[in-house]
């Protein structure tokens, strides 16, 4: 899809929703928990080695441990069971603010930057989340540091320190985060259903917080809160690590017993939000950017009692559907909507709200009461449907299959996953429940479609020039609310025959056959002018598994803004015609990714058995002749433009980021630089221009997993017959080239945006690639960052977007440093970072030798992690094989060369890459038009021109 059009948006609203489900919590366990429950036994993989041990300690904590020799990091989650319905209605935003205090040093650990620099230099990652009725803390870090880690982290529990120096300070960076969504329609959306919901609930408070709600957060208030719902009977911690479980026991009980247990009563959860009413309740809102979005909630029962029999993935399942006579098929095929999708959310342990969102055409948007009424329709069809057995049992396959051989994960991840299961389940499953599908509950089931009804529903519409005649009052949304208990409501009580017949899902075509693991076979090559296919049978994971991964490398001639604009349109045409089979190869348990860009045409497809070759096989057969209805192509022309005409609106930081790739490519292009020509594309170019691009080039390709050297090589010449394309000569091919940067004169753009944030990015490059430098600069990437972080954010509280790294592009690194902020204009923003970033060199040399060990430490248990999994590892080797020559011991020569790496090494390359006469660096200043534009001199004023003119390698 257009990922360089439409921001955040994705192949179906039901991904899409992904950016609005970030937003909300990850559900809880019930109030009552249940019986465990009779499950399916899991079969163990071969090669999977975790052991798992569940235990409560005497404080009442919930704990939950895995050991596994395969682990790259160790890691911990602690989750507390308070969030943003338990703000005080005095304090709305608290239980945020309190998840941001409690990094801000302890009675044993006063030093604000203690944890995270401890976390940084060890080559490890730390965050929190504050969400709906939980609160949850993490971290992984290199396992000869698990110990100090934890023992800094359950502080946070013990004895925080809640200073008053950074009370006030804190309050500001909450502020910063929350100012950070003033142009999110998705937060926007929120905030205006907060205002809608009964006054009374927990769900009606604004639970970010800014510096308004929060202006009388004291420490005392705070403290008293946290006193007053912090206590270990309330928290589940998770441990993971390769130590043993004896092992990881004995921290779990050394250092998190002394949380202390203030035996707080249970909080009442209550579906008080959103009362039932005989009528037809929607809200019209004036969004920020181009939006026609629907969106129906649902209060619905809370679905953990029943996870064993997953009535809520199944009703969401049913919803996404498609194929032939589901929801989406039927309001798609009427051109009434280009996207559809449902996600279902489980608030509290007493209920939950299941959501259907749809991206409407313009003659949807007219028709927005038919839309609703074929919804309802649909849901008329469900509850009359016989229970889906058969679609049922497809998932339950798939699923046992995945919990058997899908990649674990670990780290931070694993750890908040684990932990929150050990919350919201029984203890006895939790490394299994939310996986896992049970017999089949059609009681559930049948509850959930129930609740689906008008009077239990609360509609908003957001889209441009709709009604409005109320402010909400945090971001000033506009907005209009109305309760019609008419004819409109009554339509949606006995809703008309949708225009196609409904029917359940059909028999899946993309279900694995046999799924048995095949004994190791020799690495296969071919290398021919148009094909080259790398074969790696897997002898590590074990898994009947295999990753499939093409590339179509395109000529070097037709790159240009042109091409960009009808690859853009190709991703998503194709990715529509692929829309009903994508759903089917889902629930058979086959994952793939299709993206196009001027660098090629990349297809990846993951499953079991011989699921992804069929798959890939038949998006191959549609990649030059692919269905697509010219009113429907209308439909997704609309919604690229609608997206084009949004880009203003993207975050700060996001749109400097793009400014530099543009610098520091030879071809690229911004969304809006397609404004003028995309209205006027047809489906007839997009179809020719799709035969032109795929004529001639050249295909690479790998398969890594568990199809035998025969059929992946059958894989990759179907793959190959289906293009036709010519091969061409490698020095026409479409390979990155970057820039040849002057030393002394760095590349400056600046700019005024919209919304409320300014943006300051500066990148400074590192020397040519080689070992050393890839060595220090993995050394380099932790040093910077906790000091720039504790700097900028928490001392100077510059703004909420506050970071450095490492990063590269192909052989290029790029040591970066990025400021968003509300409050200060980009010049005062670069002033205050380029200041402290020269002191930088001098804080690096006076690092002792200690923490030069663990910054040397920290960076090899990043290059050493290993992937871990198929489809991670298949990435990987492409990776080496094509983008960097099939240079396999990349990753070794960079551990011999940290091997070596001395301090004043390091620090004389930082020295080199930061010093004013020799850096090659790129800046961009963009300004919000509440703040002073910058008055530096840019280096052009047409950046197409300026690319034009420069040498590249």
């Amino acid at each position: 899809m257009l990922k360089r059009f439409l921001p955040g948006r994705a192949r179906r609203v039901a991904l899409a929703s992904f950016a609005l489900l970030s937003l909300l919590p990850l559900g809880i366990r019930a109030a009552d928990t249940p019986g465990v429950p009779d499950l399916p036994s899991r079969v163990v993989a071969p090669t999977d080695k975790a052991e798992f041990r569940r235990f409560v300690l005497e404080n009442g904590l919930r704990v939950i441990l895995v050991s596994d020799p395969k682990f790259n990091k160790s890691s911990a989650s602690l989750v507390v069971g308070v969030g943003q319905i338990d703000d005080p209605f005095e304090h709305p935003g608290l239980a945020h603010f309190l998840e941001h205090m409690l990094f801000l040093g302890t009675e044993k650990y006063p030093d604000v930057a203690e944890y995270s620099g401890f976390i940084t230099a060890n080559g490890g990652y730390n965050n929190a989340y504050t969400a709906f009725d939980h609160t949850n803390y993490l971290f992984d870090v290199r396992h000869e540091a698990f110990a100090g880690a934890l023992d800094r982290f359950a502080q946070f529990f013990i004895a925080p320190l809640f200073s008053p120096e950074y009370t006030g300070r804190e309050v500001m960076a909450v502020h910063n985060e929350a100012m950070r969504h003033v142009q999110n329609d998705f937060r926007r959306v929120l905030n205006v259903r907060r205002e809608l919901y009964a006054p009374e609930s927990g769900e009606s408070i604004f639970s970010t917080g800014n510096k308004d709600t929060l202006v009388n957060a004291t420490p005392a208030v705070v403290r008293a809160f946290y006193e007053s719902t912090y206590s270990a009977e309330r928290m589940a911690l998770a441990l993971a690590g390769t130590a043993s479980l004896d092992e990881l026991e004995k921290l779990a009980r050394a250092i998190f017993s002394a949380i202390p247990r203030r035996d707080l009563p249970v909080i009442p959860r209550e579906p008080r939000f959103l009362p039932r009413e005989d009528a037809l309740r929607l809200a019209t809102i004036e969004p920020v950017r181009e939006l026609r979005q629907l969106l129906l909630e649902f209060p619905i029962p809370p679905v953990r009692p029943h996870f064993a029999g997953k009535p809520g993935d199944l009703a969401v399942s049913l919803l996404n559907y498609a194929g032939e006579g589901g929801l989406i098929r039927v309001l798609k095929d009427a051109e009434l909507a280009t996207t559809i999708g449902a996600f279902h959310w489980e608030r509290t342990p007493g209920y939950g709200s299941l959501f259907i969102m749809a991206d409407l055409t313009p003659a949807g948007a007219e028709q927005r009461q038919r839309v609703m009424e074929i919804i309802f329709a649909y849901l008329a069809h469900l509850r009359a449907a016989p229970f889906p057995a058969a679609f049922f049992a497809d998932q339950a396959r798939i699923a046992a299959l995945r919990e058997t051989y899908d990649d674990r994960g670990e780290g931070a991840d694993l750890a908040t996953r684990l932990a929150n299961n050990a919350l919201f389940y029984p203890l006895e499953l939790a490394e299994r429940a939310d996986l896992v599908w049970g017999a089949p509950d059609e009681p559930a089931y049948r509850a959930i479609l129930a609740a689906l009804t008008p009077d239990n529903m609360l509609a908003t519409f957001a889209a441009k020039g709709v009604p409005t005649d109320r402010v909400e009052k945090i971001y000033d949304v506009q907005y209009a609310y109305s309760a019609d208990s008419g004819e409109a409501y009554q339509r949606l009580l006995n809703p008309p025959a949708p225009p196609s017949a409904f029917i359940l899902p059909a028999p899946n075509p993309f279900m694995p056959g046999e799924v048995n693991l095949i004994a190791e076979q020799p690495l296969r090559l071919i290398d021919e002018p148009g094909l080259s296919l790398y074969y790696a049978q897997d002898v590590e994971f074990q898994r009947p598994q295999t990753t499939l991964i093409f590339r179509f490398v395109p000529r070097r001639e037709l790159a240009g803004l042109e091409t960009d604009l009808m690859l853009g349109f190709y991703e998503i045409c194709l990715s529509d015609a692929l829309d009903a089979a994508a759903g089917d190869a889902s629930v058979a348990g086959v994952t793939f990714s299709f993206n196009a860009g001027l660098e090629g045409v990349s297809l990846s497809v993951t499953g079991f058995g011989d699921s992804p070759a069929r798959f890939a096989r038949h998006v191959a057969a549609r990649m030059i002749d692919f269905e697509i209805a010219e009113s429907r192509f209308v439909s997704l022309r609309e919604l690229v433009v609608r997206g084009l005409r949004s880009y203003h609106q993207t975050e700060a930081y996001l749109l400097a980021g793009n400014r530099a790739t543009g610098i520091m490519r030879e071809f690229y292009y911004e969304p809006d630089q397609h404004l003028e020509r995309a209205p006027t594309v047809t489906l007839d170019e997009i179809r020719a221009f799709a035969r032109e691009f795929l004529a001639a080039g050249k295909i690479e390709a790998l398969v890594h997993g568990h199809l035998a050297p025969e059929a992946a090589g059958a894989a990759a010449r179907d793959f190959a017959a289906a293009l036709e394309a010519a091969p061409v000569a490698s020095g026409e091919l479409m390979r990155r080239r970057l820039p040849v940067l002057s030393a002394g004169a760095p590349v400056v753009e600046t700019g005024v945006i919209e919304g409320v944030n300014s943006a300051y990015r500066a990148q400074y490059l590192l020397p040519q690639d080689s070992p050393v430098v890839r060595a220090a600069g993995s050394v380099l990437a932790a040093f910077v960052r906790e000091p720039f972080f504790t700097e900028l954010r928490t001392k100077q509280q510059l703004g909420y977007i506050v970071g450095s790294n490492i990063a590269a592009t192909l052989r290029q690194s790029l040591l970066l440093f990025v400021v968003q902020s509300s409050g200060y204009a980009p010049d005062d923003i670069r002033q205050r970072a380029e200041t402290f970033i020269a002191t930088l060199p001098e804080q690096l040399h006076a690092t002792t030798p200690e923490q030069w060990a663990m910054l040397i430490a920290g960076a090899r248990s990043q290059l050493e992690e290993k992937p871990k999994s198929i489809p991670e590892k298949a990435e990987r080797m492409f990776s080496l094989a094509y983008d960097f020559d099939g240079e396999w011991q990349r990753r070794e020569a960079t551990l011999a060369a940290l091997d070596t790496l001395t301090q004043d090494e390091a620090v004389e390359l930082l020295t080199g890459v930061l010093d004013s006469a020799a850096a090659r660096s790129v800046v961009v200043l963009l300004a919000s038009k509440e703040h002073a534009a910058s008055t530096a001199s840019p280096t052009f004023s047409d950046r197409e021109t300026w690319r034009a003119a420069q040498t590249y390698e």
